[in-house]
């Protein structure tokens, strides 16, 4: 504040007075270039201070703008003069007219200076352009434009900081859009919490070619123009630094990078400039390297004014509906105006809160109101009261569907009657009817005929409708059981919608079993629609992830098939899986995922295609028609569960999840879908008498609702929380047919049991009487048996007793021998000792006869 005392101006983010120096001498140097001819001293000091306010006052927040005008107004010496169109302020004045200098631009040419809003181009409607391409020209954005082709002549990297909405990315876009193709090659980077360093290098080393032998670079007389959305979402390590930051201010300091081989080898890159956008911080985004952010110029983007927000989008539909009646044109005005004034009211009474983290409303919000305007047509909407119903289910799509309970809906459906009671009170009984069921499927299923956005009025029109579309389906595709009650049909309208948009993506959140896959399917169906899913296996990581979505790619860009990408909370097996689904909602393209053979490839398969819509058949227009052709194409829908903190820390951790789709926050069945679903599963069971379906379907309902009272109580008193959801009154029934099929069979085979009994016994008594008579003829038989067996029994017993008695003859001969034998045994013994004592003398003769010779014999002989 020069010499007078007072607070600091406070700036978007810190700045130190080298930063706001050096900024300001490439201001000077952008502006003064290289003139040879003599300047005038007024014109320098007027350049000086327009180089002022683009350099030391850019980062300044708007509530100190002021002061910051006032200082150097009174600094500069000039005078001040009330300027106007026809007089405007020269040389030596500062006009007064705008509030702040910041709102004019120094004209050397015709040294004046020019109010911005005077060079503003006037905006000019192209019915055939995307909603997604238009960008009304205004005040701020001119002037962006102009600072940031000054610090690319200059080259010069520059970031937008600014609040969310505040068209930093938007403006951004449309500056590079305006690029000289022949000079310019351009990469969209888009940061997360898990962005890190080794990706943004291959996002680099993507973009550019080998020059020399360690030279890289964008092709020969081109200018690679690098774009980085939310730069300071990485995460903060344990040692204080953002990977992805620290490897960027390598490079800004170094002119160069590491090879990520095993060499590590240095790479120059040459001709690259970076431009960067960035919220401020907090809500997961974390505070820069202020030395990295030095090499920067610094440009605070502040919210437009309610002039400007309301410029923007009554030029749009005042473009829109330039064919329409006179009446519907009449009420654009009024339109833009109710909008504003409930967006107001919305920033106010609906915070966000750690519950509601999605409660996060911006200018993008307001936008998708009006591009959901923009689909209708004069000879749907011929009166003004469907104009205005039209607003109102925009509205309620948009900023509606994403409250997460009754209280807040109610709130915004005050509001909103309020506001149409204000601006459009003779057409409030009309608009406020309910439903809101707008589409465009009433001719989905008949191919070649005119699809109209229109109001379908009531649930039973939609009903038929998509009963057709469901049989439709079922014959091509694998039947789907899906009960259609009125909840179902709203939320098939809303995911349809979103499908039916440009780049429309959706996040549907519900608890398990509520019918969101299905629904999403139908829808894409229903849309035109093929759907892409992953399948998980084992060992299902981020590289098998990043192989189905080149396949997802070249279905949407070689194939240029619409295709719905539908991704569930089960199948984030890797948080990095969000990180790619981050890039694919926030720049329509996951950086770095083709190699060059792949690009190579998928050139040669699209160039002609690309040569037909004028993009030309080189390397850089062929490959801009694929992105385009996927980003067309793609329609990402993702399927969440509101169960604990998970969705909340990942919607901070990526947050495209929030801000670049439709939020479909899905309550628990109502009454009427639970006896829908009820009725629809236990009609057609025949086992059920129809008597008594109406009170076991009112039961079943009454059993869920009563679990659902008990659950808050069990949370109130214990302080846990259990989840009842559609999936638990899916099993309950289905546990209860189980149940009634188990018993039922029981039953039956008990009474098959019994049956079975009585023919047996039946049976029996057939059995017994022939058995009866065959007993009488036996039993003669058996008499005479018995009179026979009877004379044979008494021979039997008189041959008994004369075996007794021989018997006992033979038994006392035997007792005789027995002692005879024992005599003998004695006897035989004697014998025996006797025999033992003789045999001596007997061995002796033996012994002595054979020693006799013949001579001896001969003698004895003699003797005689």
């Amino acid at each position: 504040m020069g010499m007078q005392q007072g607070a600091p101006l406070r700036t978007i983010i810190p700045q130190t007075g080298l930063n706001m120096v050096t900024q300001l001498c490439f201001m000077l140097d952008a502006l003064l270039g290289e003139e040879v001819e003599p300047i005038d001293t007024d014109e320098l000091e007027c350049v000086f201070i327009l180089s002022l306010y683009g350099s030391l006052g850019a980062a300044i927040v708007a509530d100190d703008r002021k002061e910051f005008d006032n200082l150097i107004k009174k600094t500069a010496g000039f005078m001040t003069v009330e300027d106007s169109d026809t007089k405007m302020a020269g040389y030596r004045y500062l006009p007064i007219r705008e509030p702040t200098l910041y709102e004019y631009f120094l004209d050397r040419k015709q040294k004046v200076w020019i109010p911005w809003k005077l060079l503003v181009q006037p905006y000019v409607h192209d019915p055939e352009k995307k909603f997604s391409d238009i960008l009304v020209p205004t005040e701020d954005s001119t002037k962006i434009t102009w600072l940031l082709t000054l610090m690319n002549e200059v080259k010069r990297p520059v970031v937008l900081v600014g609040e969310t909405g505040t068209s930093k990315t938007a403006t951004m876009m449309e500056f590079l859009r305006h690029l000289n193709p022949e000079q310019y090659v351009q990469v969209n980077v888009n940061f997360s919490s898990r962005t890190s360093s080794l990706d943004v290098q291959r996002n680099l080393e993507s973009s550019v070619e080998k020059r020399t032998k360690d030279v890289y670079g964008p092709p020969i007389g081109k200018k690679l123009i690098c774009f980085i959305d939310d730069l300071n979402m990485p995460q903060v390590d344990n040692y204080g630094t953002q990977q992805p930051i620290a490897l960027l201010k390598l490079l800004f300091e170094k002119g160069g990078l590491y090879d990520r081989g095993k060499d590590l080898n240095w790479k120059q890159l040459r001709d690259i400039c970076f431009f960067a956008a960035m919220g401020k911080a907090g809500g997961g985004r974390n505070e820069v390297d202020p030395r990295f952010m030095s090499m920067f110029s610094v440009y605070n983007m502040t919210f437009p004014s309610d002039n400007t927000v309301r410029h923007i989008y009554q030029s749009i539909l005042v473009g829109h509906t330039n064919q329409f009646p006179a009446e519907v044109q009449a009420i654009i005005p009024d339109i833009v105006k109710a909008t504003l004034d409930l967006y107001k009211i919305i920033i106010v009474e609906l915070p966000p809160t750690p519950s509601k983290f999605h409660y996060i409303f911006n200018l993008r919000d307001l936008s998708r109101i009006v591009a959901g305007l923009c689909l209708t047509a004069p000879h749907v909407f011929m009166g003004p009261q469907h104009m205005v119903r039209g607003w109102r289910n925009e509205f309620t799509r948009v900023i509606c569907d994403r409250l997460i309970n009754k209280e807040d809906q109610q709130l915004m459906d005050k509001h909103i009657e309020e506001s149409v009671e204000m601006y459009f009170e003779n057409h409030i009984e009309y608009v406020m009817r309910s439903p809101l069921l707008f589409g465009d499927f009433r001719n989905a299923m008949s191919e070649g005929e005119a699809r109209d956005y229109e109001d379908l009025l009531d649930y039973d029109a939609v009903y038929h409708l998509f009963q057709e579309v469901v049989e439709e389906y079922n014959e091509r595709f694998t039947k789907i059981n899906l009960v259609l009650f009125n909840d179902a049909l709203e939320h098939l309208t809303r995911l349809h919608r979103v499908m039916r948009m440009h780049r429309g993506h959706a996040m549907v959140v519900g608890v398990g079993g509520c019918g969101k896959n299905s629904l999403t399917r139908l829808a894409a169906f229903t849309a035109g629609c093929l759907v892409f899913s992953i399948a998980l296996s084992r060992g299902y990581n981020e590289a098998s992830f990043k192989e189905d979505m080149r396949k997802l790619f070249v279905q949407l860009g070689v194939q240029k098939k619409p295709t719905v990408f539908l991704f569930t909370a089960a199948q984030v097996a890797e948080e990095g899986f969000l990180e790619m689904i981050n890039n694919i909602l926030m720049i329509g393209m996951i950086p770095a995922l083709f190699n060059d053979e792949d690009k190579d490839n998928i050139i040669g398969q699209v160039r002609n295609s690309a040569k037909a819509e004028g993009y030309g058949i080189t390397k850089e227009g062929c490959w801009n028609y694929f992105t385009n052709k996927c980003v067309d194409n793609l329609h990402v829908v993702l399927s969440m569960s509101p169960t604990g903190d998970i969705l909340r820390t990942r919607c901070r951790s990526f947050p495209g999840l929030v801000n670049n789709t439709c939020i479909d926050w899905m309550f628990p069945w109502p009454p009427q879908a639970l006896y829908a679903v009820a009725s629809r599963f236990l009609k057609d069971v025949p086992k059920i008498p129809e008597q008594f379906l109406p009170q076991i379907v009112e039961h079943v309902v009454e059993v869920h609702t009563s679990v659902g009272d008990y659950t808050k109580d069990f949370l109130i008193k214990l302080r846990r929380k259990n989840y009842l959801t559609p999936k638990h009154y899916l099993d309950f029934i289905t546990i209860y047919l189980n149940l009634l099929e188990e018993k039922n069979n029981f039953i039956l085979a008990q009474c098959n049991r019994l049956e079975g009994g009585m023919t047996k016994i039946a049976e029996a008594s057939v059995q017994l009487d022939e058995l009866n008579a065959k007993l009488a003829i036996q039993k003669v038989v058996v008499a005479q048996k018995t009179e026979a067996c009877e004379k044979l029994l008494a021979e039997i017993t008189v041959a008994t007793d004369e075996a007794t008695s021989k018997k006992e003859i033979a038994t006392t001969k035997s007792k005789e021998i027995e002692i005879q034998s024992k005599e003998i045994a004695v006897e035989k013994g004697e014998a025996d000792a006797e025999l033992q004592e003789a045999l001596p003398a007997l061995e002796a003769a033996k012994e002595a006869l054979s020693h006799l010779e013949k001579s001896d014999i001969t003698e004895i002989r003699s003797f005689a």
